[in-house]
Order: C-alpha cells, then sequence, then structure tokens
C-alpha cells in the first residue's frame, strides 16, 4: 500500500472514532439529563402532595434543576450539531 492510502484509512479511522466518541458523550449527556428530571419530578410529586406548588419556584434547589436542565439541554444540542456536522463533512 501506497502511504496515501494507508492516511486516507488513518483519517476514516480517525473519524469514526472521534464520531463514536461524540456519540457515547452523547448518551452520557441523556442520562445525565433523565436523571435530573427524575429529580426535578420527585420534587413535583412532593409538592403536589403538600400542596405547594407556588412555593416550588422559590426552592433553590428546584431552580438550580431546571438550569441544570437547561444547560445539559444545550450540551446535547452542541454534540448533536457536531456529529452532524462531522457526518455531513464525511460524505
Amino acid at each position: 500500500m501506497n502511504e496515501t492510502t494507508l492516511n486516507k484509512l488513518k483519517n476514516k479511522a480517525t473519524a469514526f472514532a472521534s464520531g463514536a466518541l461524540s456519540r457515547v458523550e452523547i448518551a452520557t449527556e441523556e442520562s445525565r439529563l433523565k436523571a435530573k428530571f427524575q429529580a426535578l419530578g420527585q420534587k413535583v410529586y412532593q409538592a403536589v402532595l403538600g400542596d405547594l406548588l407556588n412555593a416550588m419556584k422559590d426552592d433553590p434547589s428546584v431552580v438550580a434543576l431546571v438550569g441544570e436542565i437547561e444547560e445539559t439541554k444545550k450540551k446535547i444540542a452542541a454534540l448533536e450539531d457536531k456529529v452532524a456536522g462531522r457526518e455531513a463533512g464525511s460524505k
């Protein structure tokens, strides 16, 4: 094999590995997002049982969870855009 063919193979393998790693990162972030939604759901459930829904918006832990959820959603979207850009560029 000549050097050009080896470089092409190396570049394709690197792109494939990078894409796979990005997909793993997305799955990890989605798992974190699910955990945050579950934690928020538990707090909402407790508030509903205690008739405290209005007080929830002032609860610092609820505000923090909502902020973390929004940040995680942005991170997932950025990772998905990164993967989509790679896939479009490799075709």
